[in-house]
């Protein structure tokens, strides 16, 4: 990472270092609430904004990209080489990843058919997840996104 970030142009800091670190720790689909709140555990003089600058930075030079189902919250996910699509449940909010190498040729023939140069695809379900679907709406909270 602090070579990336060097050859980038990019200072290495030890909050930069801490939050980049903190990121990763957590895992896929964060969002900059809880990328803060795990920050702060281990320093609470970073603020918001600098976890927010630094996870636009992670984004900017590759190492995640932003995930916006239309909930209105804003989730950071790793870039992973293999090509994934998302499951979104709308009453619990899990977010689940699924791999979508197979229809990824049909979105390539999709592009060339239509002089169309493809630089990237999001594939994106919205629906009710298997716990989401046995129970009553209000009683369904199970889930949280990943």
């Amino acid at each position: 990472m602090k070579e990336l970030l060097r050859t980038k142009g990019f200072k290495v800091t030890p909050q930069r270092e801490l939050i980049f670190r903190s990121f990763f720790e957590l895992g896929r689909h964060v969002t900059v609430d809880e990328l803060y709140q795990k920050v702060r555990e281990k320093d609470n003089s970073i603020g918001y904004s600098t976890v927010w600058r630094n996870l636009k930075l992670i984004c900017r030079v590759g190492l995640a990209e932003e995930v916006n189902i239309g909930d209105g919250l804003t989730r950071y996910d790793r870039t992973t080489a293999a090509p994934h699509g998302h499951l979104f449940c709308r009453r619990c909010k899990k977010l689940l990843e699924f791999n979508v190498e197979r229809i990824v040729g049909i979105l390539a023939q999709a592009a060339r058919e239509n002089s169309f140069t493809l630089e990237g695809f999001k594939v994106e379900i919205q629906g009710l997840c298997e716990d989401c679907r046995r129970v009553p709406d209000r009683e369904c909270d199970q889930g949280k996104a990943n």
